[in-house]
C-alpha cells in the first residue's frame, strides 16, 4: 500500500514540474485577466476583442525611461490604430498612481517634435495619452507573463537591478489571443517602436498572404515565399509577374500589398532588379519591356 501511495506521489510530482516550470511561449494562448486600469476594470480578452494588441509592461510611473516610452507610445496612437491593434500596459503601480503620472508623460510627449521615423509618419496632432494602463500591484499579470525574474527582491531601484518591479516587456498578440512575439528589455534601456511597429506590419503581412519576412525587411519590400508553395503556383497565387529564385529553399516577391502605382520613386528605384547576380541568380518572369534592362539581359 505504502509503494502505491509513493508511486501516485511520484507520478504527480512528474505532472507538475512542467507545469511550474513552463515560461509563456510565442505560440501560448495569452493568459486572460481582470484588473483595475485607468480606464476602469478591465478583461483583457474582451477589452482586446478581435484587434491586434500589445501589452507592454514598464518597471515604474515618475520614472524617466518610462516617461518617453509611453509618451513615444501616445504620439503613435494613431499609427497602432491604422493596424487595427490596441495598446496596453501596465507596472506594480496603483491606478492613482497612474493617474497622477498621466500628465507628466503628455507634457514631455507635447515638448518633443514631429516625428518621422524609416516607417513611420505621424502627423503633428500630438495625441493624449488614451491607452489604459493597469495597476498589477500584486504581480499576478506580471507573473501568469513572466514579466519579471522569480527571485528577485523588493527593490526602490529602476536601473537594472534585480527588483520584483515589471521589467520592459513586450507581448504582441494576435486577435485568436495567440502570443506572437515576445521582447524584453533591460530595465535601463528604452524600447524602439519603430521596431515594435515593424513587426506588427511583418506578421500582418505573413499571417494575411502566407510569406515569411526576410532580414532587415521594411514595408514594401519583398517577401520570402514558403517552401510549401510550389514554384509553378507562385505567379498565380500571389498575382505577380515574376518571382527570384536565390536558391531552391529561398524565392522573393515584391510585397503583395503594394502596387507599382503606389510605390514612391525611391521604392521603385529600390526595385529594379540588380542583374549583377543573373550569373548566379534564377529569374523566373518574362524580359522585361524596358530596352535598358532587356539589354542588361540579353548580354
Amino acid at each position: 500500500m505504502c509503494n502505491i501511495y509513493n508511486l501516485r506521489f511520484f507520478l504527480l510530482i512528474i505532472l507538475i514540474i512542467p507545469l511550474i516550470s513552463h515560461s509563456l511561449q510565442i505560440g501560448d494562448k495569452a493568459p486572460n485577466f481582470e484588473a483595475q486600469s485607468t480606464k476602469g476594470i478591465i478583461n483583457f480578452h474582451k477589452w482586446s476583442g478581435e484587434n491586434w494588441t500589445i501589452l507592454f509592461s514598464h518597471p515604474g510611473d515618475f520614472t524617466p525611461v518610462c516617461t518617453t516610452e509611453l509618451a513615444e507610445l501616445a504620439f503613435l496612437q494613431p499609427e497602432f490604430k491604422k493596424r487595427q491593434t490596441k495598446i496596453i500596459t501596465l507596472s506594480t503601480n496603483s491606478v492613482s498612481d497612474h493617474l497622477e503620472w498621466i500628465p507628466h508623460v503628455d507634457k514631455y510627449k507635447n515638448l518633443q517634435k514631429k516625428y518621422k521615423g524609416d516607417n513611420v509618419t505621424v502627423g503633428l496632432e500630438k495625441p493624449d495619452l488614451d491607452y489604459p494602463i493597469v495597476a498589477d500591484k500584486k504581480l499576478k499579470i506580471a507573473t501568469a507573463y513572466g514579466m519579471y525574474h522569480p527571485k528577485a527582491e523588493p527593490s526602490e531601484s529602476v536601473f537594472g537591478d534585480l527588483n520584483k518591479s515589471t521589467i520592459r516587456s513586450v507581448f504582441i498578440i494576435d486577435p485568436e489571443k495567440t502570443v506572437q512575439t515576445i521582447l524584453s528589455y533591460p530595465k535601463n534601456i528604452g524600447r524602439n517602436f519603430n521596431e515594435i511597429i515593424r513587426i506588427i506590419d511583418a506578421l500582418q503581412l505573413s499571417k494575411n498572404y502566407n510569406v515569411a519576412i526576410p532580414a532587415n525587411w521594411q514595408k514594401g519590400k519583398q517577401v520570402i515565399v514558403p517552401n510549401e508553395i510550389p514554384s509553378e503556383d507562385i505567379k498565380e497565387k500571389y498575382n505577380v509577374e515574376f518571382f527570384t529564385t536565390y536558391q531552391d529553399y529561398l524565392r522573393t516577391i515584391d510585397d503583395p500589398t503594394i502596387t507599382k502605382n503606389e510605390m514612391t520613386p525611391k521604392q521603385k528605384k529600390d526595385d529594379l532588379i540588380n542583374f549583377d547576380f543573373l550569373p548566379e541568380f534564377k529569374f523566373n518572369h518574362e524580359k522585361p519591356k524596358s530596352k535598358r534592362l532587356r539589354k542588361q539581359i540579353d548580354k
